[in-house]
């Protein structure tokens, strides 16, 4: 019996392996070069460590793998490309063959979920969440909440005012991080005034970004069953106030779930008016016939898509918003406050720019389209800091070829080398690695197109904020650079230390803001 039982765990415990040794050698037996790590969690220890940005390492192992490499994550397989022309072949050409995109295993499974968001869905689902949101960030929608933004924006202008009296230095990240809270809880969640430095929900959204889902993440990685169990846990037995997914979960769910009993009740007037993101997908509830994207195989022509959201969607959208709204936008404006204070000369052309563009006291949605140099500034911005890489991502939903050759199997992820392909000198020149806002003034056809510029991704896919984050910045960025300068001081990082995993941020961006004269 003992015998017995020992063949059993020994053949379980060899099986196991191989299964694991399976995964881990699959791109060793096909012969592309790329990091192995170890058996079982393949390179995890480091795409899922925080201390040094994983995109960073994905752009120094290009250099010594070369434009095409893979690696594993426990049994997930990555190959990431650095060529543009392979990019715009997967994000674009082949969108039908790569319309999922990589996740990790505590996403939950797209097609299962209930509250899958909008950048977790693929297939018809993705279709009918992104055309329900898009007109959420049209520029007819954008312009209807200027005047929200810019209440924000004089608010951090306010509280950078009181902080700075005494000509001490201030984390920009985390007043940033206060003001895109404050927007998106505005603008999202029908939160009526500012709760700017006083918002309960802050610390948790915040944290998301944070290193504590690190093990969480790696546990995903090999082995999903683990993942399902430990979610459970985590949602069903585990305090809410202990996990702050759950925490931001509920606060969305409140808010929704508050918004409808207030438009059920018959005696209360509501403006015909979308007021807010939670507004606009109550109010979903036509149909619309368009060609959609089918969960078995890409296309199904003439398909009637539902445009009515179930409470659960209406929830998953609104929470993807404010994580989404809340880390990017913060750390590209704290990025170009980083550039502007470590090259005088081109923040005091923003600077005559603005004061040039935008000399009334109020700034208009009309105004912020004048402000061209502000937004070479930006994207040059993003170039150099492209903190959302990890969203240029697909998932091979069926096996094809790329390029010249190159066969891809269905299940496999392939990731843009974000980083290398926006300081490659082949596509930027020989300053490829400068800050020079000017670049973007003239010729900027070529940087676009072919998979050269990544900062919102490519194709479909293509961030549906990006109008919203722009105008976000220059409200806010016209509004502080009327008053003070940017100056770097004794708490200032040079160069920035980049940490993070989800998105790539500084540590902190510690500044002196000089008033002007």
């Amino acid at each position: 019996m003992v015998f017995v039982i020992l063949v059993t765990i020994l053949t379980a415990f060899v099986g196991v392996l191989s299964y694991f040794l399976y995964h881990w050698s699959f791109w060793i037996r096909r012969g592309v070069p790329g990091p192995r790590g170890f058996p079982i969690i393949g390179i995890c220890n480091i795409t899922y460590n925080g201390d040094y940005p994983p995109f960073l390492r994905i752009k120094e192992w290009g250099k010594k793998y070369g434009p095409i490499f893979g690696f594993t994550e426990g049994i997930k397989k990555t190959l990431v490309i650095s060529d543009p022309d392979l990019v715009q072949e997967v994000f674009v050409k082949q969108f039908d063959n790569f319309y999922g995109r990589k996740l990790n295993a505590i996403h939950g499974d797209p097609e299962k979920d209930k509250r899958v968001s909008l950048f977790a869905a693929q297939g018809y689902k993705w279709k009918r969440l992104r055309t329900i949101s898009s007109p959420t960030f049209s520029n007819n929608s954008l312009r209807k909440v200027t005047s929200t933004i810019e209440e924000c924006a004089l608010e951090l202008v306010r509280h950078i005012e009181e902080h700075t009296a005494g000509g001490e230095q201030i984390d920009m990240l985390h007043f940033y991080q206060e003001f895109t809270l404050d927007v998106i809880g505005r603008i999202a969640m029908g939160q009526p005034d500012s709760q700017m430095f006083k918002n309960p929900l802050f610390p948790h959204v915040r944290s998301i970004f944070g290193e504590s889902r690190q093990k969480l993440f790696m546990i995903g990685a090999i082995s999903p069953i683990m993942i399902d169990i430990m979610k459970w846990f985590i949602v069903n037995v585990l305090p809410k106030k202990q996990n702050e997914s759950n925490v931001i979960w509920s606060t969305v769910e409140s808010a929704v779930r508050r918004r409808m009993e207030e438009r059920a009740d018959p005696d209360r007037l509501y403006p015909e008016e979308p007021q807010d993101f939670i507004d606009l997908f109550l109010d979903a509830k036509s149909d619309e016939m368009m060609d959609s994207i089918g969960n078995e195989g890409y296309s199904i022509r003439n398909h009637k898509i539902s445009k009515t959201l179930t409470t659960d969607e209406i929830i998953a959208q609104c929470t993807v918003f404010i994580i989404a709204g809340f880390d990017t936008t913060a750390l590209s404006l704290s990025f170009t406050t980083y550039l502007l204070a470590t090259h005088p000369e081109i923040q005091k052309k923003l600077q005559e720019e603005v004061d040039q563009e935008c000399p009334d006291p109020e700034i208009s949605f009309d105004q912020l389209s004048k402000l061209k140099y502000m937004e070479c500034v930006m994207k040059e911005t993003l170039r150099l800091y492209p903190l959302a890489a990890p969203a240029n991502s697909r998932t091979c939903m069926k096996g094809t070829v790329i390029g010249d050759g190159v066969r891809i199997e269905k299940g496999v992820h392939v990731v843009a080398n974000t980083w290398a392909i926006h300081t490659n000198p082949k596509i930027w020149g020989e300053d490829a690695e400068e800050f020079k806002p000017e670049r973007w003034l003239s010729n900027t056809d070529h940087f676009l197109q072919k998979g050269g510029y990544l900062p919102f991704g490519l194709g479909p896919r293509q961030c549906i904020g990006m109008r919203l984050a722009y105008m976000e910045e220059k409200l806010l960025l016209a509004h502080i650079l009327r008053k003070y300068t940017f100056e770097t001081g004794a708490k200032t990082v040079i160069p920035m230390k980049l940490v993070g995993r989800a998105t790539t941020q500084p540590t902190s961006v510690w500044m002196l803001l000089r008033p002007r004269d």
